[in-house]
């Protein structure tokens, strides 16, 4: 598909709210000012099969407005254009670390070393002389966007590393290490802007005899359910980890202790409500939680939370179980 002429639509938004492409085209942005020179690219992106769509652009401004709009694969940009030159194009590129591994193929009729330096310096990944041959052009190209395939790829998997190592596989919430740190964060920036927070320690009744009672892999269905319904019931953007065993830990960011209480009594009920079933049997789940909240003269650091909430807890245990306890 070529789309011709290019974007001539009002300011786009910015790069980080345009939507991804799920779409899984190659995409490819072809910038040049002569109408003639912007066609021959793309006709031969297209026809050798290198792309599958092409977005034009006449200048450098132009072109950095079509980035903004859409998502682009790689770019073939011709150097010397009025108004908005191929190197304040890559400049313009630069200002934004969203595009930074975008490649960018300059094309351009000038033998000159000194501006080929300085557009490779000022960003660009490759440098085509014209009249160039179709077959070369055609070449970098598709290194270049194999290049960029890969490199998609490696963040890709990269990402997903991260991500094993924040996550409890069984329950999918994250994990103890990934608490701790968070943990601190959010204690340092309440500290700082003196805001409030609140931390819920949540423990599984009697979970040694659930797992005596109907076993193990019973057990573990148990805490992936609850592990869902501590999800469902919380915030969005409250986070919640397995601490170890049985715990769980929730984070309530800008929350003083009285709405922590309503919350944490609501996972309690929740759970407590749950019709938890493992072959053809329910479960009997409930939960004790202490709760610790910040402001609090005890606290000097985030694990201070921790401490407090883990004694409240301990508090509830012992008055009874199936219930929600404060820190004094």
């Amino acid at each position: 598909m070529s789309t011709e002429p290019a974007v001539t639509e009002p300011e786009q938004p910015p790069a980080d709210e345009v939507a991804p492409d799920t779409s899984g085209k190659i995409r490819v942005l072809v910038v040049d000012d002569a109408r003639t020179n912007r066609q021959f690219v793309g006709d031969l992106i297209l026809q050798r099969g290198l792309g599958d769509e092409c977005v034009y652009a006449e200048d450098g401004l132009v072109a950095f407005k079509a980035l903004r709009s859409a998502p682009i694969d790689l770019v073939v940009c011709d150097l010397d254009m009025p108004r908005c030159d191929g190197l304040k194009f890559l400049r313009l590129k630069a200002t934004d670390a969203a595009f930074a591994n975008i490649p960018v193929i300059v094309v351009t009729g000038a033998e000159d070393v000194t501006r080929k330096v300085q557009a490779l310096t000022t960003g660009a990944s490759d440098y085509v002389v014209k009249p160039f041959e179709p077959n070369e052009l055609a070449a970098r190209i598709g290194v270049h966007l194999k290049l960029r395939k890969l490199q998609a790829e490696l963040l890709s998997a990269n990402t997903e590393l991260q991500r094993l190592t924040q996550i409890d596989p069984l329950t999918e919430v994250a994990n103890r290490r990934h608490l701790s740190e968070r943990l601190d964060e959010e204690y340092l920036r309440a500290r700082r802007y003196e805001r409030p927070m609140s931390l819920g320690m949540l423990d599984i009744d009697y979970f040694k005899k659930l797992n005596d009672n109907y076993g193990h892999p019973a057990g573990d269905h148990a805490l992936i359910e609850v592990a869902k319904i501590i999800k469902f019931t919380v915030r969005r953007h409250d986070f919640v980890a397995r601490y170890g065993g049985e715990e769980f830990v929730m984070l309530l960011p800008e929350t003083p202790a009285d709405r922590a209480l309503l919350a944490f009594e609501r996972v309690r009920s929740n759970i407590e409500a749950a019709e938890i079933m493992y072959e053809g049997k329910r479960l009997p789940v409930t939960v004790s939680l202490g709760v610790a909240s910040c402001p609090h003269q005890l606290l000097t650091k985030g694990q201070d939370l921790i401490m407090l909430a883990d004694t409240a807890l301990y508090d509830a245990k012992r008055s009874g179980r199936n219930r929600v306890v404060a820190a004094l």
